[in-house]
């Protein structure tokens, strides 16, 4: 239960029972009469009531009936509201109902909504809790029936609910509860479960909420707004077919297409005919014939419901709405609604319209009409899911796209799905295309030329930044991307920080698609295929020799030829022998050199580019720009177009910028991953009066900034990771408008101005900077975020004392002695490698003072001199509290009262800490608990108490005896790590939620627990184990057929770790010792004859190893090959997270399954490659690989694989 949230996890199959319309009542209450009849019931029974939900309670029934009758009624009802009280387990007819309700769910669709009043979930729930305890003791009934009241209790409460402890005030409670059952009745609604409303329960819901059809007294305008296709048709129908089907006495029209019809027709005159003809029951109305008083009269008694589909401008809705727009109340009787959809958000702001925005949809409901659309059922089948995901996340959860998409797909074979995937292009589809390319034809000039930019160069910008830099080029450019945004054309999604400009897939294709409608490729506005900018700025096509020779030439070597041979070589180097000649007027050029060739540059690529302001050439974030793909000559090139406002050059392959480009208008310039020393030699340095970004980030060489003393506008000074640089000039520090300065990694820099001025900094970085002894002070109110993490410092900043709302502070050295003294709130706050004893400067603080700072996370790491925390430091940390490496820690405070927000407490390598607070129950909501290599002797009996703990790491604590018998209680427990806890003698029975279990490395443990081999372990581990009875570990390992465990746990992948020196006799195909002992040759099984059936279910692995030489880093992997070539690849972690590689000391055998067929890191990317590549011979290749600390993947050398074992499942 996770009662902060008031809300539970519920099984997938309770959201996909169908309401049928025939139920007698919408809900029935379940409740113990002599807890809550007169009290919360009531109440809520009246608040279900008053928004015309048909409810049952049992005084509804005759004295004379019985409990069977009741029964009868709970299936007659479309959900059940059970409140679980104090004494609700007292009454066995309460039981049965709770019984019935499950079987009702099952059999006919019935749902529940479970409401924890003034009791726990565990007391529900939970093995030992009080209804358990109730049911086995005070009831004298069979066993048979106490075990079906207890499954029936577990079975409700761990669906969704809400729990009086989460939500204290009862009104408010009660509230919750009622909009939570019109949600569920809304959604189980039959024309909201048709197959064409994915995902319309929850929207329908809150647009009827800004109905609000039962508030009779006033009349309103319900706006419905988003981009083309993403499903504002459709909403407003599900809406207006459930209106009209529920109240009476309404007129009703609804009018699709309006904006078209206006467009054909010239004009609303015929629409407004139609509506008002319906409306007053008369044929044949002019607009002349509505202006007359006493049809006028009629409408304003005419309690009205329409629709008005597509309405694009102010003037069309006026018109329509006979001019009474702003005063509706005059047109239509009281309790009217008028909904009208629109892709132009200034038409609801005009019309002061109640605002509805129509999001896609999420990727679960993408995958689901998608499903519907391409195979008639509600999920794909599982050999389908990998690429009907890829499909659905093309159309990025637009709904007509997917729609298109998925009946393009419908009844084809796997070549055709593949064959429409790779050569995607939904725009070229009439349906789609028609309909977003009106969108963009009603634009303006400047508003067509905005879109172009951010659809393909600007995607992802923040929107301060890009009003900034539009601002030059387009003087309303505030005005135009609001606008955008307004006609969904741009979408702007709120951030941390700020808010970013984003623009979905399917437009960002269609600015692709108009650009590349421009005849001439130098004559085109924005180049972004790879193969256009190449032809654009590239000679044509060399012979392999000239191109060797000319690569010599670019990289200065100097060549002895004959001379025909050297005069053709410099004429391909010197000569413009393009396919594109005389001036190019490109305005922008934006490609991603992860997809892009190789390109040999000339000196003058960019001669004559008059109108370039756009240059990018960039690697995705994800990918570390490796290789070098644009080479240009020894001496660089001649010049840049001096218009530029965007330069981003990763991997520029220059020492510098060309000297005769002058930068005044540079907005943006990004140099990183370049081997550049100074961006302009010579003394005359360029002024850069326009820069708002400067980013040099992994510039090694970099020695000296290029002169920002003028770059009055700079917010973004970027700089990680130059290596070579050794000060920032003392003028950075006038730079007021500066709000990130980032200096991490900058290994030899050792000055930096005294002090930053600017008023609205909020980041500064200064990380792993060996040599910075100072910190400038900073006097920003707005400062979010200090890294000084592995930084030197001699003495902290006054900054300290600066930060916002929610910062980051990152501190560390020996120099720090005292715990820095704030009332500040932080997200995060990190203190490293500190001198720093005890933090005993809020001992004097009361728990609820002011001055006390708060920490969403506090982490104290590798501060060895640290032997106290403060008293109050419970009421100073709201989330996580981490302290590793503290030798000299030896206890924490005592808890004084519950706290409901601390969910992890991480107390590692504290080797004195020899024990917990006793009331460690008191940590309400911790669900991660570790200790790992802590002196701690015991664990505390209250642990018991903790029913959301999820893990306990209590790795290589020496010293620690036992684990309390009570730890079974634990519900929710799924990780227990004991590894290296040499003293452990036996364990307790398990908890039956637990998957994760580690002793290895146990070397005094005698047993596994009794109940080991009834568990579904995703995760066992028990080597080196030398006192171990093998009877359970024996009997674990013969029953871990991954067949079994694929059917019995949620995981899709699992492992088992233990001493031996052979794989299972059940594993299928297993390698030759001492031949090609890690290599497993095999010929996959035949396909059938259409390869649409899921052959294999998944695939189990084993090998027996043994390595000197681990870090704890490495994973097992598998790849299978055909020749040279990988088409799947799976792995797994040696280690349990948190255990000590050290421990393994003998030969060892691992095993591991994986569900999902495709494999992790396929090269090819295949699906079904064992249907594809049905009947061939195929090589399984194990080994282990190992992430080094800078994020690189290398195979680990001292590795011996000694068996390695296989078995596809079916």
């Amino acid at each position: 239960m996770a009662a902060a949230a008031s809300s539970y996890s519920s099984p997938p199959d309770h959201r996909d029972s169908s309401y049928s319309g025939e139920w007698e009542y919408d809900v029935f209450l379940c409740f113990r009469g002599g807890d809550t009849r007169h009290g919360f019931t009531s109440h809520l029974m009246a608040a279900l009531c008053d928004r015309k939900i048909k409810a049952f309670i049992d005084t509804m029934l005759r004295k004379t009936e019985s409990i069977d009758e009741l029964l009868s009624v709970l299936q007659r009802s479309a959900l059940s509201i059970v409140i679980f009280s104090e004494k609700f387990a007292d009454s066995p007819w309460c039981l049965d109902e709770v019984a019935t309700i499950v079987q009702s769910m099952s059999k006919f669709g019935h749902r529940v909504l479970p409401v924890f009043y003034k009791v726990r979930w565990a007391d529900v729930a939970g093995d030992s809790g009080r209804y358990s305890a109730i049911i086995n003791g005070e009831l004298k009934a069979s066993s048979e029936d106490n075990e079906k009241w207890k499954d029936a209790l577990k079975a409700v409460a761990n669906y969704a609910g809400h729990t009086s402890s989460a939500i204290p005030m009862e009104s408010e409670l009660i509230k919750a509860i009622v909009e939570d059952v019109q949600k569920q009745l809304v959604d189980m609604s039959p024309s909201i479960r048709s197959e064409s409303l994915v995902g319309m329960g929850s929207r329908v819901w809150q647009v009827e909420q800004l109905l609000s059809m039962e508030e009779a007294d006033d009349t309103r305008i319900i706006g419905l707004w988003g981009m083309a296709g993403v499903g504002k048709t459709t909403l407003a129908k599900a809406c207006y077919e459930r209106v009209i089907s529920s109240t009476k006495g309404i007129k009703h029209h609804f009018i699709r297409n309006i904006n078209q019809i206006c467009g054909a027709h010239h004009g609303v005159d015929g629409i407004v005919r139609d509506l008002y003809s319906k409306v007053l029951s008369e044929s044949d109305l002019s607009r002349d014939d509505l202006d007359m008083h006493y049809r006028r009269a009629r409408l304003s008694c005419s309690k009205v419901f329409i629709v008005l589909d597509d309405v694009d401008t102010l003037c069309q809705l006026e018109q329509l709405l006979l001019g009474e727009v702003f005063n509706i109340t005059k047109l239509f009787a009281a309790g009217s609604r008028i909904i009208f959809t629109t892709r132009n958000k200034k038409v609801l702001q005009n019309a002061r319209a109640r605002t509805y925005h129509v999001a896609c949809l999420s990727d679960d409901e993408s995958v689901q009409l998608f499903s519907l659309r391409a195979f008639r059922e509600r999920s794909p089948p599982d050999n389908w899911m990998d690429l009907s995901c890829r499909a659905t996340s093309y159309c990025n959860g637009n709904p007509l796209a997917i729609r298109v998409l998925g009946g393009t797909l419908f009844d084809e074979d796997r070549d055709y799905w593949e064959s429409v995937l790779n050569g995607l292009g939904l725009i070229q589809n009439p349906e789609i295309g028609d309909i977003l390319r009106r969108s963009y034809n009603k634009l303006g000039s400047d508003e067509k030329r905005v879109f172009l930019d951010v659809a393909c160069f600007l995607n992802g910008i923040s929107r301060s930044r890009l009003v900034g830099y539009m601002a030059a080029l387009h003087p309303s450019a505030h005005a135009t991307v609001k606008d955008l945004i307004d006609k969904s054309l741009l979408t702007c999604i709120p951030s941390e920080d700020e808010e970013k400009i984003e623009v979905h897939g399917l437009l960002i294709e269609l600015a692709v698609n108009i650009v590349n409608d421009e005849p001439k490729l130098g004559k085109r506005s924005r180049l972004v295929d790879p193969e256009d900018i190449h032809k654009l700025l590239t000679s044509t096509e060399m012979k392999s020799w000239s191109a060797f020779l000319v690569n010599l030439f670019y990289k200065g070597v100097e060549m002895v030829l004959p001379r025909r041979k050297r005069r053709k070589v410099i004429g391909m180097h010197r000569t413009s022998n393009r396919v594109l000649e005389g001036d190019r007027s490109t305005e922008g050029i934006n490609l991603n050199l992860f997809k892009a060739k190789e390109m040999y540059l000339e000196a003058n690529a960019f001669e004559g580019m008059y109108s370039l302001t756009f240059l990018k050439f960039w690697w995705p974030d994800h990918q570390r720009p490796i290789k070098k793909k644009i080479h240009l000559p020894y001496g660089g090139l001649d010049s840049l177009p001096d218009g530029l406002r965007w330069l981003e050059w990763d991997r520029y392959p220059s020492k510098s910028l060309p000297f005769s480009f002058y930068p005044q208008n540079l907005v943006h310039l990004a140099i990183r991953w370049s081997p550049i020393k100074k961006c302009w030699e010579g003394v005359d340095h360029p002024k850069l009066v326009s820069l708002v970004v400067l980013d040099l980030s992994y510039c090694f060489n970099l020695t000296a900034l290029p002169d920002i003393s003028c770059s009055l506008q700079l917010e973004e000074l970027l700089l990680r990771g130059c290596k070579s640089l050794v000060e920032v000039p003392s003028h950075v520090q006038y730079l007021d408008k500066l709000i990130i300065l980032n200096l991490g990694g900058c290994e030899n820099l050792m000055r930096l101005p005294s002090k930053l001025n600017s008023k609205v900094i909020k980041h500064v970085r200064m990380r792993d900077c060996p040599k910075l002894k100072h910190c400038p002070e900073i006097n920003s109110g707005e400062l979010l975020e200090l890294d000084l993490f592995k930084t030197p410092i001699r003495e902290l900043p006054t900054a300290v004392n600066c930060f916002k709302l929610g910062g980051i502070l990152s501190l560390s050295g020996k120099n720090i002695t005292n715990f820095p003294t704030t009332s500040a709130i932080f997200q995060r706050f990190k203190l490293y490698g500190t001198a720093v004893a005890e933090m005993d400067c809020y001992d004097d603080y009361q728990a609820s003072s002011d001055l006390l700072p708060k920490f969403d996370m506090l982490e104290l790491e590798g501060n060895s001199l640290l032997k106290s925390l403060p008293k109050n430091i419970w009421n100073m940390v709201t989330a996580s509290l981490i302290v590793r490496g503290s030798p000299l820690l030896e206890s924490l405070p005592e808890i004084s009262e519950p706290l409901i927000s601390l969910s992890q407490l991480f107390l590692t390598e504290c080797e004195s800490l020899e024990r917990l607070p006793s009331n460690i129950n008191n940590f309400v909501f911790l669900d991660f608990l570790n200790l790992t290599s802590t002196g701690i002797k015991s664990l505390p009996s209250s642990i018991q108490e903790l029913n959301q703990l999820l893990s306990i790491v209590l790795s290589n604590c020496k010293s620690l005896e036992s684990i309390p018998s009570s730890i079974h209680k634990l519900p929710k427990l799924q990780k227990l790590q004991l590894g290296g806890c040499g003293r452990i003698l036996s364990l307790p029975e398990l908890p039956p939620s637990l998957f994760k279990l580690d002793v290895g490395g146990c070397k005094s443990l005698q047993a596994l627990p009794s109940n080991a081999s009834e568990l579904s372990w995703s995760g066992l581990v028990f080597d080196n184990c030398p006192q171990l009875d093998k009877t359970v570990p024996d009997e674990i390992v013969a029953n871990y057929s991954v067949c079994a465990q694929l059917s019995k746990h949620p995981k899709p992948t699992g492992f088992l770790h233990y001493s031996g020196s052979d794989i299972p006799e059940w594993f299928a195909c297993k390698s030759i010792y001492d031949k090609d002992a890690s290599c497993i040759m095999m010929q996959l099984p035949p396909a059938n004859c259409n390869g649409s059936e899921q052959l294999i279910k998944g695939i189990a692995f084993g090998m027996v190893w043994r390595s000197d030489a681990l870090t704890g880093r490495e994973s097992m992997k598998c790849d299978c090959d055909i020749d040279t070539f990988t088409i799947a690849s799976w792995s797994c972690f040696i280690f349990p997270e948190d255990a000590l590689c050290e421990r393994y000391e003998s030969d060892l055998v691992s095993l591991w399954f994986d569900k999902k067929t495709k494999g992790r890191r396929g090269r090819c990317g295949e699906d079904q490659w064992y249907v594809k590549y049905a009947g061939r011979t195929v090589t399984f290749r194990f080994y282990a690989s190992r992430l080094s600390y800078g994020g690189d993947v290398e195979q680990v050398e001292k590795f011996k694989i000694k068996r390695c074992g296989l078995s596809l499942l079916y």
